[in-house]
């Protein structure tokens, strides 16, 4: 089997996860994540926004000083509705709908981070997408637990 491992020519990505959108993927999409990853937890060519160590820091001080108006997290409640928005076949419109009012509802500790250490040994390179701005910046669509461990609570 080909793996991203031996594409990238990297063992590990690394991605930082928020609760929430982890939790509605336990909850809707039987624990199957969509995640962009880089192949450095602090990726030096990466901008903020595709930064693992970054995006992890600056959310780790929003929760603690409960910043309800940062802008990562308006970010972050668009793009997870976004998300749900697109997810047609998989989500009834109710189902769609009551998880758009619950992302724009939840509290900021909701978006709590982690950072994934992903094992790209164990993925297909069928699975990889290279759509990212920057240069270590992937996406793959369908990560399941055992390709990735939870390396910060």
């Amino acid at each position: 089997m080909s793996t991203i491992a031996l594409h990238l020519d990297k063992p590990f990505g690394f991605t930082c996860q928020t609760w929430l959108a982890t939790d509605i993927a336990d909850r809707h999409f039987g624990s199957v994540y969509r995640v962009w990853f880089a192949t450095s937890i602090n990726p030096p060519r990466n901008g903020s926004s595709s930064n693992p160590l970054i995006i992890y820091q600056e959310l780790e001080r929003v929760i603690d000083t409960n910043d309800l108006n940062h802008c990562r997290i308006e970010q972050l409640r668009l793009r997870l509705s976004n998300w749900i928005h697109g997810q047609k076949r998989r989500l009834s419109k109710k189902t769609r709908d009551d998880l758009v009012i619950e992302i724009s509802s939840a509290p900021v500790r909701a978006f709590r981070p982690s950072i994934w250490k992903i094992d790209l040994a164990t993925i297909d390179v069928r699975r990889f997408d290279r759509l990212g701005q920057f240069p270590d910046e992937y996406l793959v669509a369908d990560i399941v637990p055992h390709e990735f461990e939870v390396v910060t609570p």
